[in-house]
Formats: C-alpha cells, structure tokens, sequence
C-alpha cells in the first residue's frame, strides 16, 4: 500500500476512535446531567484545577500557587491529587503539611512536587476524589479542597471550577481524543467558572469558544525562580544561565515549553534528552544522561524541569551536578484573578 493509503486509513481510524470516545463521554456527561450518576457534596470548599485537554496546560504550578495563596490568607487548604503514574493504589497521605510520608514513587511525581513546595498544606491522593475528600476532612479538617486535574472528576460538586488554556496549543483541531487532543466536547467550556490562558498567541477560534462562554479570563504564565542542585544543597540565580551551554532533560507533556523558558534565560541549549510525561527514572536513563554529558564535553550545566527534578535526585550522583529550574505561576490581572476566590468569605 502507498504511504498516502497508509495516511488515509490511520485517519479514518482515528477518527472511528475519536466517535467512539466522544461517545462514551457524551453519555456519562447525560449520565451526571440526568442525576442516574450521583454527585458528593463534601463539608466544605471545592476548588478544581483542570482542562479538557490532552498535555501540560499548567494545572500543578496553578495548584501550588492557589494553595500557597490561601495559605498566605489564612485558609486551611488541603490538595487533592489522583497521582498519576504512581506505584501505589487507595487513598493516602503524601504529606501531613509538616513532614513528606511518601517519596514519588509511591505519590506519583506531581503530588510528591507538591508536597515538597508546600510547606503547611496537606496533599493526599486518591483515585475517588470523592473518597479522598473525605479522607483528608475526617484527617485534616481543611475549609478548603483543591483538586489538581478535576475537570472531569465529575462526582464531586466544586466551588470554584479554574480551567486551564495552554494559548499555543489550543484545542488543538477540535477533536476529541486519539484525532485530536480533546478531553470532552468544547461545550465543556461552560462549565468553567474562571478560565485561565497560559501564555501568548491564542488563535481566534479557541479565544472566541472561551469568550462565548460569558466567563471571566485571566492570563498566566511560569515564572522562573531558581535553579537547585538535586542535592538540595546549592541554588544559583537565574542570571547565571546567561551564555551557558546546557543540556536540558524533559519528561513531562510539553518539553519543547521548557526548552523555550532557558532560551528566554539566555541559555544555549546544546543537547536535550526527552522522556515520556510522568517517566519513572531508571539507572539505564542516568547511564543515558551520563554519556550525553561525556559526548557534549564544552556543556556547562545539566538542567531539568522542577517535576523530574524530584524523581531524579535519589538516583544521580550530585557529583553529575544536575540542576531543576523552580518555577511559579505570574498572573496578569490579579484582582480579577483574586476576585474568583471571593466565595471564601461567604457563610463567616
């Protein structure tokens, strides 16, 4: 069969795909519309952090700096996470908010990330959000819940629904997945109390789907912070990237968004290694990293994302001198941004 046949067929069935898909999730969103699939109303405050779709959209920065915010505010905040890619199952406590009970392994990189930035606020995963959320009430007696990547965990009732944009990326060519990178159906968007656009360059289409919606939208973007030596022993500042030739390593959903961030540092990027989103390091992957390194001997620094940053640590030999770029969340327009949480103060 010619290469153009071979195109066509993969096409049509990704596209049988995509119906099918599109099916089953058209029918369970009937499903909860109808009441057949019952929703939970937890004790207290919901907030839910998610997109509707496929790829980094910046829902675990977006967590860190919600909880931190309220934290700031005086809230006692609780996150919850499914974990994905974790090598453990049920409901579990990550950190307690004073001390790390579980290493990324067994939370799964992004809880465990969390945890380690999060210093006061209790981080519990869990496949059943809605079994978590009581978990961490009963454990925690949090005001507030915050459920990173809850878009589509629909079980549980939410004050606050923030969705995720990432402007580059879109909704991709409209469809759901495998054709296209979408979640749900783009009347999903209407669901969304606040949506947030990450970065510049938002096409027609997608702005005029979010803007029909009637919701508010506020733009982000990451902030570098600091580059840390895995040892945690060592930061530089941003300033020093300038002019350095890196190897830069990334496992997560859009790498090429963190190449793009130590370009803007002034950083020149010589090798890069690229692992699948959520990849559970190995020794065979430290061998990799190390004989890059011995093939790119001008290279000054080895960098990595904050996320596999914190999986690589117990596997490398600080002497590799690997360091992750720590990142926040920058936010245009704060006070619309601050108004969203404005549901806190109600019933005090």
């Amino acid at each position: 069969m010619s290469e153009p046949g071979r195109g066509g067929l993969a096409h049509i069935i990704l596209y049988c795909l995509s119906l099918a898909y599109g099916l089953a999730v058209s029918v369970r969103l009937r499903l909860y519309g109808l009441g057949i699939l019952s929703t939970k109303r937890l004790p207290c405050k919901v907030i839910s952090i998610g997109n509707i779709t496929a790829g980094g959209s910046g829902k675990t920065p977006m967590a860190i700096h919600v909880a931190g915010l309220l934290k700031k505010r005086g809230e006692r905040v609780t996150v919850l996470s499914r974990g994905y890619g974790r090598a453990s199952s049920g409901v579990l406590t990550v950190s307690d908010g004073k001390n790390i009970l579980l290493g990324p392994r067994e939370a799964g990189d992004e809880p465990y990330l969390m945890a380690t930035r999060l210093k006061g606020v209790p981080v519990v995963v869990g496949e059943d959000r809605a079994e978590a959320g009581l978990f961490a009430i009963r454990k925690f007696n949090p005001a507030c819940i915050i459920l990173d990547d809850g878009f589509q965990h629909l079980r549980l009732e939410r004050d606050l629904n923030i969705l995720l944009v990432d402007a580059q990326a879109g909704f991709g060519n409209g469809f759901l997945l495998p054709r296209g990178i979408l979640r749900e159906p783009l009347s999903a968007v209407k669901r969304a109390s606040i949506t947030m656009v990450k970065g510049s360059g938002l096409g027609d289409n997608t702005a005029d789907i979010i803007h029909r919606s009637g919701k508010s939208v506020v733009k982000f973007n990451y902030k570098p912070n600091c580059l840390t030596h895995l040892s945690g022993n060592q930061t530089l500042p941003l300033t020093s990237l300038k002019g350095k030739r890196v190897i830069a390593i990334a496992g997560i959903a859009n790498p090429e968004s963190f190449f793009s961030t130590l370009r803007r540092l002034n950083a020149e990027i010589v090798k890069t290694i690229i692992f699948p989103d959520h990849h559970a390091y190995s020794k065979a992957d430290i061998l990799k990293i190390e004989a890059l390194k011995k093939a790119a001997p001008d290279a000054d620094i080895i960098i990595t994302t904050e996320k596999d940053g914190v999986k690589l640590k117990g596997l490398v030999d600080r002497r590799l001198g690997i360091y992750a770029l720590s990142i926040d969340v920058w936010i245009e327009d704060r006070m619309e941004f601050e108004k969203a949480f404005s549901f806190l103060k109600e019933d005090r």
